[in-house]
């Protein structure tokens, strides 16, 4: 059976591909010849599913979204703010303990340039969505008396999500251990219990 080169099967080759490329050079220094030449397509496979390299570089934005909103819907909510807090930190950290091909490419393999300019608006996007969603809990638990007042909430919530982003730039530039994680659970355990006492 000739595969079509609009299936979804070429599209998620091409993108592999290309995933692949970028991590090992770079998204500006990646051609469209390299990705053709490593899935083994013509130029008319490509067009019939990308107009552009840049196409594919939006479709692994979208996937690096799609992967950080997960988390922040699949935590568990309870009726203690502080609880709930500490779910959404296990949880986050638990799913990007993980080797992450997308965080790795838009935190280390994209270099700026003007083509470019809308990703620094999605991830702003991003972070004022995140940021909005752990500041209500933070507030919650302040009204509740869970976190400490002496502080501002937003002061807190910038604190707590800076640290998950030093999570996410520390392992992108590391090597996943024997079990593909980069911490054991255990570890994990403790950068949930220092981060929750910085709010108490």
């Amino acid at each position: 059976m000739v595969r079509q080169h609009n299936s979804q099967e070429t599209r998620e080759l091409i993108i592999d591909s290309a995933i692949g490329l970028f991590i090992e050079k770079g998204y500006s220094h990646t051609t469209l010849e390299d990705i053709l030449r490593r899935v083994g397509l013509t130029r008319g496979a490509f067009y019939w599913n990308f107009k552009s390299k840049k196409d594919i570089l939006d479709e692994v934005v979208d996937r690096y979204e799609e992967f950080y909103r997960e988390i922040y819907a699949s935590y568990r909510h309870f009726e203690s703010a502080y609880e709930t807090v500490k779910s959404f930190l296990t949880c986050d950290f638990l799913k990007k303990n993980v080797d992450n091909p997308y965080t790795k490419i838009i935190l280390y393999k994209v270099e700026a340039c003007d083509e470019l300019s809308d990703l620094a608006e999605r991830q702003a996007r991003l972070d004022r969505e995140f940021t909005s969603l752990i500041e209500g809990e933070i507030k919650r638990g302040q009204d509740l008396g869970e976190f400490r007042r002496d502080k501002s909430a937003r002061m807190l919530t910038l604190s707590v999500y800076m640290n998950l982003l030093g999570f996410d730039t520390y392992n992108a530039s590391q090597d996943t251990g024997e079990q593909n994680r980069y911490f054991s659970e255990e570890e994990i355990a403790d950068f949930v219990e220092v981060i929750l006492s910085s709010l108490v």
